[in-house]
């Protein structure tokens, strides 16, 4: 599980995710009037738990790559929250540091899917070969 880099991507986005929960800062825009700190902790934990459950099932590649697509969805739509907020907010430097954590969550999904897809392919050969 460790020497596979599909979980050192994993891992990077849960540490974000933690670091992230404690240090960013908090957001001021009503959005539809809903509680939007309590939003936004609700995504860190998410998108924290998310991670840490895609790497805890590494013997189950098809299901880690339908979790990583999920999630990779979830940081699609927080990113366009985001935006809305930052296209109606009046500060910008909150919203530019928010916007870096689903953004580097999506990078680090993608490589992390192509190397679990690679994973999957290299055992489906040494199948065939049996």
């Amino acid at each position: 599980m460790i020497q596979r880099i599909q979980t050192v991507f994993l891992l990077i986005i849960v540490m974000v995710s933690v670091i992230g929960f404690f240090f960013l800062p908090p957001l001021n825009f009503s959005l539809l009037g809903l509680m939007v700190p309590a939003v936004l902790k609700s995504y860190i934990i998410l998108t924290s738990s998310l991670a840490f459950l895609s790497l805890m099932i590494f013997k189950h590649r098809k299901t880690q790559l339908i979790i990583n697509r999920l999630h990779f969805f979830l940081q699609v739509a927080m990113t366009g929250v985001l935006i809305f907020g930052l296209l109606n907010a009046d500060e910008l430097n909150s919203f530019l540091l928010w916007l870096l954590m689903p953004f580097q969550s999506m990078i680090l999904l993608i490589f992390s899917s192509r190397a679990i897809q690679k994973d999957d392919d290299l055992i489906r050969s040494i199948d065939r070969l049996r």
